[in-house]
């Protein structure tokens, strides 16, 4: 008895053995492969973008025919300088049209875009300035303020010394190539000459620093005229 439960074991070992050997190696299931996730446009570059708009839709209101027309397809390049810090310029081409967008590197609540555009073959080229809020001011009307605002003052304080009324004012962007966050602008007239620095914030912020001189005369006056038209004589 006992050898043919041994015999039987054995068949069983036997069959179990051959079950295995001849069985197909299991496949591994594959673990599933993680899609990646769209591509979204950086915050920046909606930004932009909404600031190049906001300044396409006022240079049409104000300037009709001669602004770039809507539906232009615009090609993003960025320009920023070599070792420029603090800073982004990026440019935008459609046909003959150029805009040049410039802002330094803030909060975005705080980010003010200057905004450069041109046409070479038409000879259009407008300035401005664009706020966080979408908010457009044309680039020459506060600064011409400013220009006015401390040449009055002047006049009422110095008399004969400042510059006359009336002066025929030929006016120079001097800003450094490559300088982003502020601007500086050269006003000349005869001997005189008017200097205006200023950095590039929301309008309402912003500081203008006026320097009125005659080399001829030796006149000199250094001052600041803020956003609401208040003159500071530098100390």
């Amino acid at each position: 008895m006992a050898t043919r439960l041994s015999r039987f074991s054995l068949l069983l070992a036997a069959a179990a053995l051959l079950c295995a050997c001849g069985a197909p190696a299991a496949t591994p299931t594959a673990s599933p492969t993680a899609l990646p996730a769209p591509a979204t446009p950086a915050p920046a570059a909606a930004q932009r973008a909404s600031a190049r708009d906001a300044a396409l839709d006022y240079v049409r209101a104000r300037y009709g025919a001669g602004a770039p027309p809507a539906g232009l397809a615009w090609t993003e390049q960025r320009a920023t300088p070599s070792g420029l810090v603090g800073g982004e310029m990026y440019t935008y081409t459609a046909g003959d049209w150029l805009i040049a967008l410039s802002y330094p590197v803030v909060m975005p609540e705080l980010t003010v875009y200057t905004v450069k555009m041109a046409n070479g073959a038409t000879g259009f080229s407008w300035e401005g300035q664009v706020d966080a809020g979408g908010n457009v001011i044309e680039g020459e009307q506060l600064l011409l303020h400013a220009l006015q605002v401390a040449l009055t003052h002047a006049q009422a304080q110095y008399g004969g010394e400042a510059p006359p009324a009336g002066l025929p004012w030929a006016s120079e962007r001097i800003t450094a190539a490559g300088m982003v966050g502020g601007e500086t602008y050269r006003f000349t007239a005869g001997d005189w000459q008017v200097t205006i620095t200023y950095p590039v914030v929301p309008p309402d912020q912003r500081v203008f620093n006026v320097t009125i001189q005659n080399p001829v005369t030796g006149f000199m006056w250094v001052g600041q005229v803020d956003a609401n038209g208040n003159v500071l004589e530098a100390g």
